[in-house]
């Protein structure tokens, strides 16, 4: 095995976590919203591709339920893709925000209840939408 920290300063090292994963996590949220963005303001360019599939209705995959159920609870598409991107924000910075040295779930009474709620969420919004 290579050892690449050989020959290079302190400065030269970079941790690959939360650096390098804090980089990608913004350049992939980067992307998202501009597609997001394109979509909502620019609709007719994304029309055209779509004309042929409009004769029937389309649901989204059952993963996409519970997201799909908050855009019929708010009706404004700004707010949701303002909410969707606060709640991407909170699940990505958790492990960030986490400085406890105990790495079991269940010892963790704060996260574990975040955990907890955000499943109940998402499996309440999903089927509350598949039986409608």
């Amino acid at each position: 095995m290579v050892d690449y920290s050989k020959g290079r300063s302190e400065e030269e090292l970079e941790a690959f976590y939360p650096n390098e994963i804090l980089r990608h996590t913004l350049l992939t949220f980067l992307f998202i919203s501009a597609v997001m963005l394109g979509v909502m303001f620019f609709p007719e360019s994304f029309q055209k591709s779509t004309d042929e599939f409009a004769s029937f209705p389309t649901r989204p995959p059952w993963f996409l339920l519970p997201f799909y159920h908050c855009s019929s609870l708010i009706n404004n598409k700004i707010w949701h893709v303002t909410t969707l991107a606060i709640y991407a924000i909170t699940f990505i910075s958790i492990p960030f925000l986490d400085r406890n040295s105990e790495r079991s779930l269940w010892k963790k009474p704060i996260f574990l209840s975040i955990v907890i709620i955000n499943l109940l969420m998402i499996i309440v919004f999903g089927l509350i939408k598949f039986h409608l």
